[in-house]
């Protein structure tokens, strides 16, 4: 098999050669597949690739709103137009303020660079969008005027880009409460369902409806997975949370996929002991970037259990490579060994090494260690 046949087998439910291994497109850099021929190498031997913030499958337009940004580069540049293009690509703050006809939304951040992977809104406390219950309004403005329109042309190229080496899902918007947490950030989103619970909910239902018309362009679309880039943890979204308001919208969603025979994987990375059972009772085909013990609460043997009908595709937990490598791959076999026979599982990288030199090392020696142990089905011990 190739590394996309591979992976594809695991998520309809087949049984692959060997366990996949994936790591992020992004992560890698396109460019630096090409020019830099160890990452060739390890394509060659089994390295899958997975595109998942590569493409989206609709444009997008509020034809009633505008946003300004600046950036502040402050003394990191000079006249150089060389030092131009270099400063664009550093840390930098930005500030900035999306304008409607109701009123005036400003908003600050931290930029970590240009890069498409790194400038989802991760903002400081207080970068966050909704500060105030007159920003409910607006932002409920914003959601109602937006535009989405089918747009399938990257799909194809992108797909030729990556050819067998692995998939290129397309990524739709966090669910509904996925994005107030980002909107408006943990302390205002837990105030505000106690304090303002209808203007709280107000927004959600809003968010919801503008959701699913864009999930069923992506429905429609010609990709065969769709990513969810949710970014679940229960130290945040608490079961109550979960089962008042993520259930639903899951399910609802997973059913307009599966008419359209998509796979519905959803980015859930955080602590999900506590919400163990309610995940169970999705209809979400693969939880992605599952994080095992030390860096989770849930190991791989308990989340097979729990989730016998869904695709586990768990995150290899990159703290571990600050112990050496012969830890890396003593990890990686206890991995494979809690995910014998192997069925519904995937191994991969989708959060951050503490440095490039240790994604460098570590990398090869996960693969090297899934090509050995990872054959299917992996015998229980």
């Amino acid at each position: 098999m190739n590394p996309k046949e591979r992976l594809m087998a695991v998520l309809r439910h087949e049984e692959p050669d060997y366990i996949p291994f994936t790591l992020y497109a992004e992560t890698l850099k396109l460019v630096g597949l090409a020019i830099y021929e160890p990452w060739r190498k390890l394509l060659d031997q089994g390295l899958s690739l997975f595109a998942a913030l590569a493409v989206q499958t609709h444009k997008v337009k509020c034809p009633n709103a505008s946003m300004d940004i600046i950036h502040h580069y402050k003394t990191q540049t000079s006249w150089s137009p060389v030092d131009l293009m270099i400063s664009m690509n550093k840390p930098h703050e930005i500030s900035g303020e999306i304008k409607t006809p109701i009123g005036t939304d400003k908003f600050f951040a931290m930029m970590k660079s240009m890069d498409l992977s790194e400038m989802l809104p991760w903002f400081p406390e207080d970068g966050f969008f909704i500060k105030t219950l007159e920003d409910y309004e607006i932002f409920t403005y914003l959601i109602e005027d937006t535009e989405y329109i089918p747009f399938y042309d990257d799909v194809n190229e992108f797909q030729m880009i990556i050819g067998n080496y692995g998939i290129v899902p397309t990524f739709v918007p966090k669910s509904p409460f996925q994005a107030m947490i980002m909107l408006m950030g943990p302390r205002r989103l837990a105030l505000d369902y106690y304090t303002h619970r209808k203007e709280f909910d107000d927004l959600y239902n809003v968010i919801y409806k503008k959701d699913l018309e864009v999930y069923k362009i992506a429905a429609e679309s010609p990709v065969e997975v769709i990513w969810g880039p949710d970014n679940v943890t229960g130290l945040i979204t608490s079961p109550k949370f979960f089962k008042d308001y993520s259930l639903k919208f899951y399910n609802e969603v997973a059913d307009i996929f599966h008419k359209h025979d998509k796979i519905y994987v959803v980015h859930m990375d955080g602590e999900l002991k506590c919400l163990a059972n309610l995940i169970a009772e999705t209809r979400i085909d693969a939880i992605e970037s599952f994080t095992p013990p030390p860096v989770g609460d849930f190991s791989i043997k308990e989340a097979k259990e729990k989730w016998k009908d869904k695709v586990i595709w768990s995150n290899f937990p990159e703290p571990v490579c600050l112990q050496g490598q012969r830890e890396v791959k003593k990890t990686t076999q206890n991995m494979l060994k809690e995910a014998a026979p192997g069925n519904n599982f995937i191994l991969g990288i989708s959060e951050g090494f503490p440095s490039f030199m240790h994604m460098l090392s570590s990398v090869p020696n996960i693969l090297k260690t899934v090509v050995k142990f990872g054959k299917y089905p992996i015998l229980i011990e």
